[in-house]
């Protein structure tokens, strides 16, 4: 098994999500424009999910926000905010995310960004507690590094 991508360049021109834009695989698209892609992702982890790709050679979103254009930022992020209200999500909510590197859980190398709707969503990060109030950082945790 190889390693997951470090979210930094150089792009992979063999992973899944360039061959899709390639047509070599197949996509069930929700939309597409000159500066992304939209599709229902294989393996749903919610009644609505979808992932939004950028047409161009990005690893991750660190890539993506110091080298892509200004057009293809903005033609990017307004792509993700038109798939949400298309399907139906603004309404009652939908979680936004994306993944950078081995720690953050990164899997293909080629930016994108999970829309997930449809249903309640649990924690954003398992197990974390929720910090409120007074007190709370002593409550994350002594000598946790900051």
């Amino acid at each position: 098994m190889s390693a997951p991508p470090s979210g930094l360049p150089p792009y992979d021109d063999t992973n899944i999500f360039a061959r899709i834009l390639r047509g070599e695989i197949p996509s069930k698209r929700v939309h597409e424009d000159e500066y992304a892609v939209a599709f229902h992702d294989i393996n749903p982890q919610a009644p609505v999910h979808v992932l939004v790709i950028p047409r161009g050679r990005y690893v991750s979103l660190a890539d993506f926000s110091a080298t892509a254009s200004d057009p293809e930022i903005a033609g990017f992020w307004r792509m993700v905010g038109r798939v949400a209200r298309e399907l139906g999500l603004e309404e009652r909510g939908y979680r936004a995310l994306t993944n950078m590197g081995p720690e953050g859980g990164q899997e293909v190398p080629h930016f994108h960004v999970h829309l997930f709707g449809g249903r309640r969503l649990g924690r954003m990060v398992p197990g974390a507690e929720r910090q409120v109030g007074p007190g709370a950082e002593r409550q994350m945790g002594a000598g946790a590094e900051r």
